[in-house]
């Protein structure tokens, strides 16, 4: 009887070792290739929501262009926009203007921008440079766009999958430089590091959200490191964005999603 026992013990802990290797979890893929596969989608998009929100230390739409020169008057705070392929993007900026709050209006087509603002433009279009990196087709290029800035990334690591907003993403970390990833910020990152977190939908495998933090940017006066959080969304989804003025000459994205 004890033989029986034994032998009945020692087969329900094999099924219970069998039961554990089948509910092992899958190997998870290489954070590279996830990366390569996510600028792949961005770059052959029709169309991207954009959403870009930044917090702690300021940081200016215009810089001096020489040291003590005048600049740093426009602090940005967020833009929420729509990128259409090939080269034209819209959004709408907040921005602290001479440190009061407000929106701009802005597109950009290729080299070309306009601007509309309450207090800068007296409320019409103007045919003017907003910011010198807000160029919508170095935003997606392979060669400097988001795709080379995700190439561009060091010391990455893969986390694992967390949900995010009820989704189930990959979470992805890694440093670079501020140069080297300026165009997930539409140009407007600077510094020397910069710390990522990448966040990618395990379903989709494009890029949904990217916080970046800036730690050489905390200093007496700003004890919190400048924070960008990017989002990229609707992909693909119907777009336009018409020249200020001239309703007719536009661009519209129609793939499905």
């Amino acid at each position: 009887m004890r033989n029986v026992r034994l032998w009945i013990g020692g087969g329900v802990l094999l099924m219970a070792a069998l039961a554990a290797c089948s509910a092992a979890p899958a190997q998870l893929p290489d954070a590279q290739t996830l990366l390569t596969k996510a600028g792949n989608e961005v770059e052959q998009a029709s169309s991207i929501r954009i959403k870009l929100q930044l917090t702690g230390a300021p940081s200016f739409v215009d810089p001096p262009t020489t040291p003590g020169g005048p600049g740093n008057q426009i602090s940005f705070v967020s833009a929420d926009g729509v990128y259409v392929a090939p080269d034209r993007i819209s959004a709408t900026v907040v921005a602290k203007i001479l440190g009061v709050p407000g929106q701009v209006q802005v597109v950009a087509i290729g080299n070309d921008q306009w601007m509309k603002a309450g207090l800068l433009t007296a409320g019409k279009w103007v045919k003017e440079i907003f910011s010198p990196g807000f160029n919508a087709g170095d935003l997606v290029s392979s060669g400097g766009g988001i795709q080379a800035a995700l190439h561009a990334l060091k010391e990455v690591k893969l986390l694992g999958h967390e949900s995010v907003d009820g989704v189930d993403m990959y979470h992805i970390t890694a440093t670079a430089a501020g140069t080297d990833v300026a165009a997930l910020t539409v140009g407007l990152i600077r510094g020397n590091v910069v710390n990522l977190d990448i966040y990618i939908p395990v379903a989709t495998g494009r890029v949904d959200r990217v916080i970046m933090l800036q730690p050489d940017t905390v200093t007496d006066k700003e004890p919190q490191p400048t924070t960008w959080t990017l989002e990229l969304f609707n992909y693909n989804a119907p777009a336009q964005v018409p020249i200020p003025g001239a309703s007719s000459a536009t661009t519209e994205a129609t793939a499905a999603q």
